[in-house]
């Protein structure tokens, strides 16, 4: 009980601090995950729990009025449940994507709550009561709060022992092909990334990374390192000639006409 409440605290703080004191990001998977793992005893697996699904949501944004899945929610939950019923990481990959979307629901549901702050903080603006616009303000922050704490303490004080009795049900056939699908869902969310910022120009990065992996067995950190060596080869080799360019232009641009060009005109 201890655990779920201070799991929800703080993951409702971490995501309320992006909405009070600007968005530093820190309402990702990769942060909530090992939080939520030192919490519970177990930061290795919520490191690996928090990573997996950052690959996973990474290219995850909420664009006009479009709702994504609740990513605090999905992310706190899995790494909670994870460690509390001893699931494999990939059972619970596959499991955080729908309590994603199912709490998807909150995100939706609390905008509509806090238009009566909206409306509240309208009427004290003609009525020039700035404290009552400061009260409106924390109130919708407060309740932005609410809508991830309720979801996730109720979800690990009620679903543990679901989640824990529902696991030991799964036949082991079915527990492969969730592990399988959780596999794949990391390469899902990095393929929609790419799409969003696939450019021909830096193609071939791409596939240098995907060859020292699949050829070379080189590692994440292996292919980063390679990665930055191959940004600044680049950068030595194009990124100075821009300038000097630019200033040839310049300079063709401001030599004076001649005596001769201005009688001809």
């Amino acid at each position: 009980m201890l655990q779920g409440f201070l799991v929800a605290l703080v993951s409702a703080l971490i995501y309320l601090e992006s909405r009070l004191g600007g968005q530093h990001m820190l309402d990702r998977p990769i942060i909530i995950g090992p939080v939520v793992g030192l919490i519970m005893g177990d930061p290795v697996t919520g490191l690996v729990v928090g990573g997996q699904l950052e690959l996973v949501w990474m290219g995850l944004n909420g664009i006009g009025t479009t709702t994504p899945p609740n990513v605090v929610v999905g992310s706190a939950l899995a790494t909670a449940l994870a460690i509390s019923t001893g699931a494999s990481y990939e059972t619970t990959l596959a499991l955080a994507v729908p309590i994603a979307v199912v709490a998807q629901l909150c995100d939706i549901a609390a905008p509509i709550v806090n238009t009566f702050f909206a409306h509240q903080a309208d009427r004290f603006a003609n009525q020039e009561n700035y404290r009552g616009i400061d009260l409106c303000i924390w109130g919708g922050g407060i309740v932005y709060f609410l809508f991830k704490f309720v979801p996730i303490f109720l979800g690990y004080v009620l679903g543990s022992g679901v989640i824990t009795s529902f696991v030991d049900q799964i036949p082991p056939v079915i527990q492969e092909g969730l592990n399988q699908s959780g596999n794949l869902l990391p390469a899902l969310g990095v393929a929609m990334l790419i799409q969003l910022t696939w450019d021909k120009k830096f193609g071939v990065f791409l596939f240098l990374g995907f060859a020292l992996a699949a050829f070379l067995n080189v590692s994440t950190l292996g292919a980063a390192f390679f990665g930055a060596i191959a940004a600044v080869i680049y950068y030595m080799l194009s990124g100075k000639q821009a300038p000097a360019a630019a200033l040839e232009t310049q300079g063709a641009a401001s030599e004076p006409i001649d005596d001769e060009d201005d009688e001809e005109l």
